[in-house]
């Protein structure tokens, strides 16, 4: 066999067994689970005192409401085995942050043993924060108070720059966000008016009719809203319009409840009859992602040692 032939052979030999050796490490070795998404800020850590925490949290939840922009921090004692960038990649795949159809959302990472931050930018926001827009964040606002052991204050300067670079891009508004016309208080009034009359007809015209029989209590229960409404709108026509809805509808209420003995009238042991008297659970107060994802590796990693900060890489 000639020398070029072992050689190759050799050569050979050497990569199958560090494949191999590759192959047996990768089995051996566990990733880090992605923890679930609650919250905006996500102290797997436990750094954050939960004054600075609720602030963040706060100040997270006023700032997608204003832009829409949805930003989740995680901080946990290490990526390991993984490096912080491929840890951010799989949690940036499985809460999906951002707006759906908009990929807006933006993830920021904090491996405190390890002493690594990461920026990961969704693709919407990639042309508001390139690289270097999140290497010199990372540089220059949260590596030199990190690295005092000022985790909050790094947090909050660094949210502070990527606040200015977000509301610097065209993005679609917030679907929370209405015209002012819409927020007016004599809309929010009008609404008030109207939910307070349906009510007030179903209680006070059950109680007429109990009292009057069905016709005559249906008739001075119409009569009450259409006076009612002639005195709010000022409008005779909104009045006598007013009065024969009420009427027609307090008609059709007896005759549910007579036909059913379970109508519109209210029901004391249990709401207001057939409309309720059961509630399905409030999610309000919670967190949830907006569906977003699409992170394709944009934003930038930095460290900080503890002589002061690291610049990002």
């Amino acid at each position: 066999m000639h020398a070029c032939q072992r050689g190759f052979l050799a050569a050979v030999g050497i990569v199958l067994a560090l494949f191999f050796s590759c192959g047996a490490f990768a089995q051996g070795t566990t990733l880090q689970a992605v923890p679930p998404l609650a919250a905006r800020v996500t102290d797997s850590a436990k750094i954050l005192e939960s004054p600075a925490r609720d602030a963040l949290e706060a100040k997270l939840a006023a700032f997608e409401q204003a832009h829409g922009s949805q930003i989740a921090i995680l901080l946990l004692p290490s990526t390991q085995p993984e490096p912080i960038e491929d840890f951010a990649h799989r949690v940036g795949e499985a809460w999906k942050i951002g707006r759906k159809g908009v990929g807006d959302g933006l993830l920021i990472i904090v491996a405190h043993d390890d002493k690594r931050v990461r920026i990961d930018v969704a693709r919407a926001l990639e042309g508001a924060i390139p690289d270097l827009a999140a290497k010199r964040v990372i540089r220059e606002e949260m590596a030199p108070r990190f690295a005092q052991g000022n985790i909050s204050g790094g947090l909050n300067v660094g949210l502070d720059a990527l606040f200015k670079l977000i509301e610097g891009e065209a993005l679609p508004p917030p679907k929370s966000t209405v015209s002012p016309a819409a927020q007016s208080p004599d809309n929010n009034d009008l609404e008030g008016w109207l939910m307070f009359g349906f009510i007030g007809l179903l209680v006070g015209g059950s109680i007429l009719k109990a009292v009057f029989g069905r016709a005559a209590g249906s008739f001075i229960g119409a009569t009450g809203a259409g006076v009612i409404a002639w005195m709010v709108a000022g409008s005779v026509l909104v009045a006598l319009a007013i009065t024969v809805v009420a009427l027609v509808f307090l008609l059709i209420m007896g005759n549910a409840r007579g036909s059913s003995g379970r109508g519109f009238g209210p029901d004391l042991g249990g709401g207001f009859g057939g409309l309720g008297g059961s509630s399905s659970g409030d999610s309000s107060g919670g967190f949830s992602s907006g569906g977003g994802g699409d992170f394709g590796g944009g934003g930038a990693s930095g460290g900080w040692g503890d002589g002061g900060g690291g610049g990002g890489d």
